[in-house]
């Protein structure tokens, strides 16, 4: 099943939780074992499964990026690369398999912008 997550992000840079959006897309598409395959199809956007992040704490890839590429003009797509725009989740019970603090993240390096995320689910 394929599946399209839409938002609009808010910043020029930032993490947006799609944990909630993804977990739904699987028990819509009614797939008890399988895989989830999740893509950013912006060159200036990526994805990436880590730890929660609490609310207004400063995400610490953004600033490993940030430390990388200094210069507020660095390009977006770099940062966007270094991150990827692909994950890869197995789906067991109805559910994707993520550790007991993971996320989704979706992380926009060119906002504010309206964004898209694919879905595949299958099994």
């Amino acid at each position: 099943m394929f599946k399209e997550i839409t938002f609009r992000t808010s910043s020029r840079e930032e993490a947006v939780d799609i944990t909630d959006q993804v977990q739904a897309a699987i028990a819509e598409a009614g797939v008890d074992e399988g895989f989830v395959f999740i893509y950013v199809p912006h060159s200036t956007a990526a994805v990436s499964i880590h730890a929660r992040l609490e609310q207004g704490e400063a995400p610490r890839l953004e600033r490993m990026l940030n430390t990388a590429y200094p210069d507020q003009d660095a390009p977006h797509t770099t940062k966007a690369a270094f991150v990827a725009p692909t994950e890869v989740g197995i789906v067991k019970d109805g559910r994707m398999l993520l550790g007991e603090d993971q996320r989704i993240y979706f992380y926009e390096f060119a906002g504010p912008a309206e964004r898209k995320v694919y879905l595949y689910i299958g099994s």
